[in-house]
């Protein structure tokens, strides 16, 4: 790919990963126990805080925000998989926590985000 050249020949495949990495983050976020009352803003926390990361990776091709989503993710995944041995809720989670990341780090993500923006 030239770095010079926008990427919209890989962006319809890059927009339904980061499309596919979302509707992993909101079903985690759905799914997880964040407690009751003032514990439970944490899930709208946590998802708007994901879809920002999610549209600066789309809209202005960041590597940090797509590290940090990987990394986070590999880390739950992690944490989750851990507690999964006899415990459905804890499958379910690692599942989606892997689910966040592996879309990011598919070919035309990779490439998205190491092309240079319009205008730089």
């Amino acid at each position: 790919m030239d770095r010079g050249r926008p990427a919209s020949d890989e962006q319809p495949a890059t927009k339904r990963l980061l499309l596919l990495s979302g509707a992993f983050l909101a079903l985690q976020v759905a799914c997880t126990d964040y407690g009751s009352g003032s514990e439970a803003a944490a899930a709208i926390g946590w998802f708007a805080i994901g879809t920002v990361l999610l549209w600066l990776v789309y809209r202005r091709r960041s590597r940090v925000a797509r590290g940090f989503i990987v990394v986070t993710s590999f880390v739950g995944a992690v944490i989750y998989g851990l507690a999964a041995i006899g415990d459905a809720r804890a499958v379910l989670l690692t599942v989606l926590y892997l689910g966040q990341a592996l879309p990011l780090l598919a070919g035309p993500v990779r490439q998205h985000v190491r092309a240079t923006p319009a205008g730089v």
